[in-house]
């Protein structure tokens, strides 16, 4: 809809991620001439100049600087404009950011130039904040972080699985992990999220390739035995949780059979979902400039050939739901009208219900399966709704 001030958070991590950026501000300015256009997000903080070159765009701010936000914004409003704004509504899933930055430099990352190190919050001010979101009706309360399994690291006060540890203490209904990076996920760790009672059996666990000489190249540090044995660790651990990765395609200098390899080996893991990215070179990184990077059309086939295994994975992992039943917390309706929302494994669920039913974890029984996607008739007399 048309509005007054348009805040764009942009990400930089792929060329595709600058141009959706680009045509995001691009179409605000079109769409409201008069209004105030706010750019932050890591393509402010990489090319500050382009983006304030955009039509339309009333003020840039670095990742450096979005504390400053609420300042910057009032110098475009009228004090009683402010004044008139209502509260943010409650969230039924709320994403805290606890942690940013990363030291790690993958050949193709240009996350720690625009990040910087790690920087974690105060546990405190976690543990605060948590109450707050579950108080104000968040149901699922999502911990995020650029690198999440440093949390702490750089304070040298908790870790991530101290901070789960205190966590327990907080009455939120369900917290879920963003993504862990395999070199992170300690013992230590483990043992505490399989264990937690209200964190979710979902992990994400980026694998980027699966063939050795590409994770030697993209600066990884780790082997497709490394990560298969941590895998292991997991599925002894926490045998209920589905596991979720990234999977980066055409990296400089990937052959075909590099490439299979990688398939092969997420289909013998058994992933639930493959998030897919091709390569995209960014200034700055390491593999940048590389003359053996995969021509596009290779790109765009490899990506959609590992799209398509992702979706079987997805399906062969939902069907196993079909006929039992799960706790499925509803966000909203979709498309089709129907009530969806996530289950504590990560998978989404598409039911007929009533409005009162959002934001309530609700137990249904799927009855099939649709591209990845589980689709139930849930009967009244199977059906525990609970106002959490």
């Amino acid at each position: 809809e048309p509005a007054e001030v348009y805040i764009i958070n942009t990400c930089t991590v792929t060329a595709t991620a600058d141009a959706k950026a680009r045509k995001f501000i691009r179409r605000f300015a079109r769409r409201s001439p008069d209004a105030t256009i706010v750019v932050t997000g890591c393509l402010a903080q990489r090319d500050p100049d382009g983006v304030a070159a955009l039509p339309g765009v009333d003020a840039v701010i670095p990742n450096t600087r979005k504390w400053e936000m609420a300042d910057i914004l009032a110098k475009f409003r009228s004090p009683d404009e402010a004044a008139a704004s209502p509260p943010a509504p409650a969230r039924t899933r709320a994403f805290l950011k606890i942690q940013d930055g990363c030291d790690h430099r993958c050949a193709y990352c240009i996350i720690p130039h625009v990040r910087g190190r790690p920087a974690s919050r105060p546990v405190g001010q976690v543990l605060a904040e948590v109450r707050r979101l579950a108080d104000g009706g968040g149901q699922e309360i999502v911990l995020c972080g650029i690198r999440l399994g440093a949390f702490g690291r750089d304070r040298g006060d908790a870790s991530l699985a101290q901070l789960l540890r205190s966590l327990r203490e907080v009455p939120a209904s369900r917290l879920r992990l963003s993504s862990i990076e395999p070199m992170d996920l300690s013992d230590d760790l483990l043992d505490e999220i399989a264990d937690h009672p209200t964190l979710c059996p979902h992990l994400h666990l980026p694998l980027q390739s699966g063939d050795n000489d590409v994770l030697a190249a993209m600066g990884r540090g780790y082997t497709g035995a490394d990560f298969a044995a941590l895998v292991e660790r997991v599925r002894r651990a926490w045998p209920d949780a589905a596991l979720t990765t990234d999977v980066m395609v055409g990296f400089p200098g990937e052959t075909e059979e590099q490439f299979d390899h990688t398939c092969d080996f997420a289909r013998e893991v058994g992933f639930t979902r493959l998030h897919v990215f091709p390569y995209s070179s960014r200034p700055g990184t390491a593999a940048v400039g590389r003359p053996d990077e995969a021509p596009p059309p290779v790109k765009r086939r490899r990506a959609q050939r590992m799209l398509a295994l992702g979706q079987d994975l997805a399906a062969a992992a939902a069907r196993q739901w079909i006929g039992r039943e799960v706790e499925v917390l509803f966000e909203e309706r979709d498309r089709a009208g129907l009530l969806t929302g996530l289950t504590p494994h990560y998978h989404r669920v598409h039911a007929r219900g009533p409005d009162d039913w959002i934001g309530c974890v609700v137990q249904v029984t799927p009855a099939g399966e649709e591209s990845g996607d589980l689709y139930t008739d849930p009967q009244d007399e199977h059906t525990d709704v609970r106002h959490l």
